[in-house]
């Protein structure tokens, strides 16, 4: 029982995972530009 509810915990870990790392993704190639008063701080 105890490895059955580890092996589903890891599993969604690792879903999680991915899909955290593909939304980052995604928000580096979307992020617009930056303004230069913010840059030049």
């Amino acid at each position: 029982m105890k490895k059955l509810l580890a092996m589903v915990l890891s599993g969604i870990g690792v879903l999680a995972a991915g899909a955290a790392s593909a939304a980052c993704l995604m928000i580096v190639i979307d992020e617009p530009e930056m303004p230069k008063e913010m840059i030049e701080r």
